[in-house]
């Protein structure tokens, strides 16, 4: 058989077991049959017949505990399949059942919020979420869906009440996820040019995560926009020791705020500290630029062959060749030196990356989220390993 009709029939393997399993259960229990109906509806799914089969179990007259499971197995399977109406028309059916209980129901409710969730209706997932926090077996399931319709639709201040809630009861710390829904509304009070509002959000991202790098990201540009640059530049040296990865996304900011100064003697010894911690691209381009406009070309050139000897990349590498490129001006060698540093500068590109320790979702700029499971805080830089034969090229 084809393997592609293997993986098809998969999925309704699966429901036939439920169904099989389900009828063994009620065969030991005298007063407990599965109808005849439902074999019907079974075979018809068999048959690649799903809508007559969803018909058949959409007019079942009596429901018990064995075919109310029967029809959530069904439901999930067709929302698992993408098949989300039909698996919609079965929860809802369930829900306007008078002849089942509230523990079913409020099973049916969930599954009919997930059906919404899945559709793409967040309004109708979210009122009947609310409801269902109300049960305690419940709440916590619903709070973590209402969590992700929030995030969904990018309402932060109601991801962030919920989210504490999950902090208070649920066994998961959601302490980090706050810290960052803080950070996202403190942000908009920036761009907004609500200033003391973002600060008190950024105060609240600290006092659930002391060490929440984005909030020092966000109160030094705070500091810098409002014109405090020797506070600004303090904030974000404590990265230096904090999480010295994340250097190279403020260097610029830092060097900014030092010749906002006139101290260009500090920002060098930042910088060279800087690269001791973590030889960031960015970073030694960012010293070889304030030693050519000091000393001029030739004397940026010689420390950016330094740095990189000493720390050999192939993004090093390339700045090298970059740099040598324009000082051949306009010979026959620069063809060469452009050839070379396209060819080097793809695979730099390709591994100049930011990974999610989470997931592994890789992507070429840094995300706060990460965009495959959502996690927050999860992505970081994906450093190029030093090369060794770097070294003896150079020599």
């Amino acid at each position: 058989m084809d393997p592609v009709w293997l993986l098809l029939l998969l999925p309704l393997a699966a429901t036939s077991g439920w169904f099989v399993a389900a009828y063994e259960r009620s065969s030991r229990r005298p007063k407990a049959q599965v109808p005849d109906t439902f074999f019907k509806g079974l075979n018809c799914l068999l048959n690649d017949q799903p809508d007559e089969a969803l018909k058949i179990f959409l007019d079942a007259v009596e429901l018990d505990s064995d075919t109310v499971e029967m029809h959530m197995a069904l439901g999930n399977m067709f929302r698992q399949r993408g098949e989300v109406d039909r698996a919609t028309r079965i929860h809802e059916n369930l829900v306007s059942r008078t002849d089942i209980d509230n523990e079913f129901r409020s099973q049916a409710l969930f599954e009919l919020a997930q059906d919404y969730f899945r559709a793409g209706l967040y309004d109708r997932a979210e009122n009947l979420l609310q409801e269902l926090r109300k049960i305690k077996e419940f709440m916590a399931r619903a709070d973590r869906l209402l969590l992700q319709i929030y995030d969904q639709e990018r309402e932060w201040e109601k991801a962030i009440e919920v989210s504490v809630e999950l902090n208070r009861y649920s066994e998961s710390d959601y302490a980090h996820t706050i810290s960052h829904l803080y950070c996202e509304v403190a942000e908009s009070n920036i761009r907004s040019g609500n200033y003391p509002e973002a600060e008190s959000n950024i105060a609240l991202a600290f006092k659930y995560d002391q060490k929440c790098i984005r909030a020092v990201l966000q109160s030094g540009r705070l500091a810098a926009m409002r014109g405090n640059h020797t506070n600004a530049i303090a904030i974000w040296r404590s990265l230096e020791y904090l999480a010295p990865d994340y250097l190279g996304e403020v260097v610029s900011h830092i060097a900014n705020s030092y010749k906002v100064l006139g101290d260009n003697v500090s920002l060098r010894q930042f910088l060279e500290s800087a690269i001791e911690k973590n030889a960031d691209s960015k970073i030694i381009d960012t010293l070889v630029e304030l030693t050519r406009e000091e000393r001029g070309d030739e004397a940026g050139r010689v420390q950016l062959l330094e740095l990189v000897r000493k720390h050999p990349t192939l993004e090093g590498v390339l700045q090298v060749i970059a740099s040598d490129g324009r000082a051949a001006g306009t010979s026959g060698q620069e063809k060469d030196y452009r050839l070379l540093a396209g060819l080097i500068s793809r695979v730099v590109e390709t591994g100049r990356q930011y990974n999610c320790r989470n997931c592994g979702f890789q992507s070429n700029s840094l995300h706060w989220q990460c965009p495959g499971c959502k996690a927050w805080g999860a992505m970081q830089r994906s450093r190029l390993p030093k090369i060794k034969e770097a070294q003896q090229g150079l020599g």
